[in-house]
């Protein structure tokens, strides 16, 4: 198993050493082995935000193993699946959770249905009246504390720690007041207006999700799991619902696309925004776009592409 672990690890193995505190293949496969005793095969190895194992167990049942990096105390890893678990009773398309083993979560293995492209109007009100869906039946549940949002609110620091150890924003502090100043403006507006408290999912983007014809078959990341307004959900996702690595696409959504997945998000939760609600969401989606954009400058990416001037002109009104 190690040898198709080596196979599948990044070229410099940062994200690795930073998830499993090694980037030996034979050392990573007895952590796996540590938390998942009865597992006898790998068949999928990734990483990003933590790292994702495809394993089969001696009884031939295949499950997803993830390991977490971030978000793994107060409960949070509990919390989430115990949202998992609620959705996947009433029939929301995710895996079915199976428990926490430390910092590690394992779920059934879903790999049905195929990746589709966002930028598709279809696909686009699938995923809005998804997301809708969603939150609607989540709201049987009490937001638990330990659900954190991932973008900080005011009065704290302007940027979560990011999602993955390439994205180093200190190192890379270089021409990015801009954004900053955009990001500033964009916060004190989402957090100045009116919501509901709900919980939702903050990493929306059709990467997670996998389609049967335009019917959408499986939802991944699960560990993107969080409580906090509900236009911040809507608009957080309409700034990045496009992003897939994969497929050929273009990655983000035009700001045209942002208030036509706002507009198809409020069509499907059966009532518009008060004007309001609909300038948090709009706030959140510069917010979110700022983060997207820090990150592809901080790995020395084309940051002006993401077009975040545009958002914040068109949506900060």
């Amino acid at each position: 198993m190690s040898e198709f672990i080596a196979e599948r690890m990044w070229p410099e193995a940062r994200v690795e050493r930073s998830i499993f505190g090694t980037d030996e293949p034979e050392a990573i496969w007895e952590l796996v082995l540590a938390t998942c005793p009865d597992a006898v095969e790998c068949f999928a190895f990734e990483v990003s935000v933590g790292a994702l194992l495809g394993l089969a167990l001696a009884d031939r049942a295949r499950v997803a193993l993830k390991v977490h990096v971030d978000r793994t105390q107060d409960g949070y890893l509990e919390a989430m699946q115990a949202v998992q678990e609620h959705l996947w009773r009433r029939g929301f398309p995710c895996p079915r959770p199976l428990g926490v083993r430390g910092r590690a979560t394992l779920e059934e293995w879903r790999d049905e249905g195929e990746y589709l492209d966002a930028h598709d109007p279809a696909v686009r009100r699938a995923l809005a009246e998804l997301l809708a869906r969603l939150i609607e039946l989540a709201r049987d549940l009490e937001p638990s504390p330990a659900l954190v949002p991932f973008l900080p609110r005011s009065g704290g620091p302007l940027w979560p720690r990011p999602h993955n150890v390439l994205f180093d924003f200190e190192a890379a502090a270089e021409d990015t007041d801009w954004i900053d100043e955009i990001a500033t403006a964009a916060r004190r507006r989402r957090d100045a207006g009116p919501g509901e408290l709900v919980i939702g999912h903050h990493d929306w983007t059709v990467k997670h999700v996998r389609f049967d014809g335009s019917a959408p078959r499986v939802v991944y990341d699960w560990d993107s799991v969080s409580a906090d307004l509900e236009p911040c959900f809507a608009g957080g996702a309409a700034a990045t619902f496009t992003y897939t690595e994969k497929l050929p696409v273009e990655l983000w959504p035009t700001v045209e696309e942002a208030q036509s997945f706002l507009g198809d998000y409020e069509l499907a939760r059966g009532r518009p925004f008060t004007a309001g609600e609909r300038g948090t969401a709009r706030a959140a989606a510069v917010y979110t776009r700022a983060y997207s954009t820090r990150c592809v400058h901080s790995v020395a990416g084309d940051a002006r592409s993401l077009r975040l001037d545009e958002y914040a002109r068109e949506l900060l009104d």
